[in-house]
Parts: structure tokens; C-alpha cells; sequence
């Protein structure tokens, strides 16, 4: 299937509307076996049509969310049950790939600091310090962090390697959604735990430019265990 606007735009309202019929469960403190409205009163209600309706409860029911009988209408499981097992599987399989990333990064990175060229350091220190200056005013600096990886693998000189670890970002970030939305729902605030691995970037450069392979490592390993103290608290 082709991947436009379109579609994405698509996506990205049957995604609020799930999360919007999430929210009307846990408001209206409805319990497994509850019946929700018929799909024309929320549809109705809403302003949006019955067939974007039925995608957004289709989303919910693959998630454990709701059960839709044909002829009875849609209904209420034990959802929270639903929705921890959903995150769990999704915490997994992001795990599973961030490793894989981790560990190919590591060592491009091991094996690229001795041979880095002065000008690749130089727009590695401009991305370090920007990032770090954005950081500090509580702004996360997302594109620029996801260039500054890239280009720390890049420097490697392996096109495939470098291929395979972007397209890795790329499949784990499809898991943001799932996982962060699970920390602002349980009240865990780990914003300024990603915030603060920025000053981290900075240090990582400087021992590159030194060629401290060793310090280097142990600043890219700070990073990756503030990431992972982000992804632990997943109960």
C-alpha cells in the first residue's frame, strides 16, 4: 500500500478518535461489560463519520480495549488488562530493537573515533552545543538528536551499517505513541530524564575530539542508561 498524506493523515484520526473512546470509557467509569453508545449517537456526537468511528473501535478492540459483537453493539473488556498487555508487547519489541541499535552504534562509534575526520567533529560539536542549549530551555530537540546519531554512525564509513541502524530509529519510533502516553498516564514525568542526557552529546564529542575512545564509550553508555531508567518504569 502507497504511504501518503493522505494515509497518515487517516491514521493519525482514527488514533485520536481510539484514544478519545479511551478516555469516554475512563470518564464515564465504565466497567468490562459495559455497552457503549451506538456508533450513529457518537458518531453524531462527535462530528465524525461512522466508518472513521468503526476504524477508531476496530484500534481499541485489537488492543484489548473493547469487544464488538455484531448485532449487540461494542462492549467493554477488562480494558486495563487490554491496554498493559498492548504495552508490554510494544515495550518488547521496541527493547528488542533499541538494543540492536545500541550495540551497532556502539561500535561504530569505538571504531570511528581514531580515523574522524576534523570536519565531521566539527558538525558533531555544532549539533552537541545547539542541542544542549535547547535542552537547557526545556525544549526536546528531537531532529536534530536523530541527526547527530546519524551522523555519529555515518562517520563509521559503513553505508549499509549506517542503513540498518537508521531504519531501527525509524521502526522504534513508531512505539512513542504507545510508550509515552503510558508514562503521562501514570503521572511518570520523564521529560527532564530524556532533557539530560543532552550534556552528555556535548561531553561525548569533546573526548572524540581527543580521541578518547574509552571516555567517549563511557558518555554514549551514560546516555543509553538514562534512556533505559525512561524505559524501566514500565510496571
Amino acid at each position: 500500500m502507497e504511504y501518503s498524506r493522505e494515509t497518515e493523515g487517516k491514521s493519525l484520526l482514527y488514533s485520536k478518535l481510539s484514544d478519545r473512546i479511551y478516555q469516554y470509557i475512563k470518564e464515564e467509569d465504565l466497567k468490562p461489560g459495559d455497552r457503549l453508545p451506538g456508533e450513529r449517537k457518537l458518531a453524531a456526537e462527535w462530528k465524525v463519520s461512522r466508518p472513521t468511528l468503526r476504524e477508531a473501535i476496530r484500534e481499541l478492540e485489537n488492543q484489548g480495549v473493547v469487544r464488538v459483537e455484531v448485532g449487540k453493539g461494542t462492549f467493554v473488556t477488562d480494558y486495563v488488562e487490554g491496554r498493559q498487555m498492548s504495552i508490554h508487547l510494544a515495550l518488547k519489541n521496541f527493547l528488542e530493537l533499541f538494543e540492536i541499535k545500541t550495540v551497532l552504534e556502539r561500535y561504530c562509534l569505538e571504531n570511528a573515533i581514531p580515523k574522524i575526520s576534523e570536519s565531521k567533529l566539527k558538525e558533531l560539536e555544532d549539533l552537541a552545543v545547539q542541542m544542549d542549549a535547547i535542552a537547557a530551555r526545556g525544549v526536546m530537540p528531537k531532529e536534530m538528536d536523530h541527526q547527530f546519531h546519524r551522523s555519529v554512525i555515518e562517520s563509521y564509513g559503513n553505508q549499509e551499517m549506517t542503513n540498518m541502524v537508521c531504519n531501527m530509529i525509524e521502526m522504534y519510533e513508531t512505539f512513542d505513541k504507545e510508550l509515552y502516553g503510558y508514562f503521562e498516564e501514570t503521572g511518570f514525568d520523564y521529560f527532564p530524564i530524556l532533557l539530560s542526557t543532552f550534556p552528555y552529546h556535548l561531553e561525548m564529542v569533546c573526548c572524540m575530539k581527543e580521541r578518547n575512545v574509552e571516555k567517549a564509550l563511557e558518555m554514549f553508555d551514560k546516555i543509553v542508561a538514562l534512556d533505559l531508567e525512561i524505559y524501566g518504569r514500565i510496571e
